[in-house]
């Protein structure tokens, strides 16, 4: 079956995670473990959440698609945000991190292909919203960053940031070689010594940082604005690919222009 013919209810395993009857004893107990998952630690984590042929699958037409990734390499802070001349150099928010990332933007997906097929269907959002407890949820009406690839190549690396938005979906689909591993230091955000916490990470403190093993075919949930994370650098000739899936409370939520920029070289699905 071609990636364009395969369906959204034939990716997911719905036995294992019988997310089309939410509203079944199973399917509820299922809803419910998951919230309490993520509401606990910031992370819900659904291994084989994809069928091992729709990986394939999915990973043949994201492979397909890496003469179209925008690389970014660059430098950001740990907020992405622009860095405040008026602040003292030693303040958290003047350190630098590095990032070597590519990203096929949403715009430049195939309408029909396996990705957007997943994306948008709907028993996947509620799902989603379920374990966030967000009703009503809304993808995300980016135009670049709706639904994206990440891909990282040999140097690959992403550096220590929390998301602008409030949650991430992201699903493990292709491993490199050799690291490319997901870290992170959940629910910081708001903390009293959150400045103190995340300078002691970008120094190299790893008390309290954990690290998600890559298994093709997972899903992760995270609270991407509270949890502090990175890519640890990647080496070798396999490319790291993960699908980037975004989800709103609001119909109109958009990333900043300046994020459009930094992950994508334009600010509109326009150039």
């Amino acid at each position: 079956m071609s990636s364009e013919g395969i369906s959204a209810s034939s990716m997911v395993d719905t036995e294992r995670y019988p997310i089309t009857d939410l509203g079944s004893p199973v399917g509820s107990v299922l809803a419910q473990t998951c919230q309490e998952k993520f509401t606990k630690s910031g992370l819900c984590i659904l291994p084989g959440f994809i069928r091992p042929d729709a990986v394939d699958q999915l990973a043949r037409e994201a492979n397909s698609m890496l003469g179209q990734a925008y690389f970014c390499d660059n430098t950001h802070n740990a907020y992405l945000t622009e860095a405040d001349p008026n602040l003292s150099p030693k303040d958290v928010t003047q350190r630098q991190e590095s990032t070597f990332v590519g990203s096929v933007a949403y715009d430049l997906l195939a309408d029909h292909g396996a990705l957007k097929r997943l994306y948008h269907w709907d028993p996947l959002k509620d799902f989603i919203a379920a374990i966030l407890d967000k009703d009503p949820l809304f993808r995300f009406a980016d135009p670049l960053g709706a639904c994206s690839i990440n891909v990282f190549v040999d140097g690959g690396q992403h550096g220590w940031h929390f998301d602008e938005s409030e949650f991430t979906i992201t699903l493990m689909l292709q491993q490199p070689d050799e690291g490319g591993l997901f870290e992170y230091m959940p629910q910081i955000r708001g903390l009293d010594n959150e400045k103190e916490i995340v300078q002691g990470v970008l120094e190299g403190n790893r008390e309290g940082v954990m690290q998600l093993p890559f298994t093709p075919g997972t899903l992760l949930i995270f609270a991407g604005r509270q949890t502090i994370h990175r890519v640890t650098k990647m080496s070798g000739i396999v490319p790291r690919l993960v699908p980037v899936l975004c989800y709103a409370e609001r119909p109109d939520l958009v990333n900043s222009e300046e994020v459009r920029e930094l992950f994508w070289g334009r600010r509109t699905a326009d150039g």
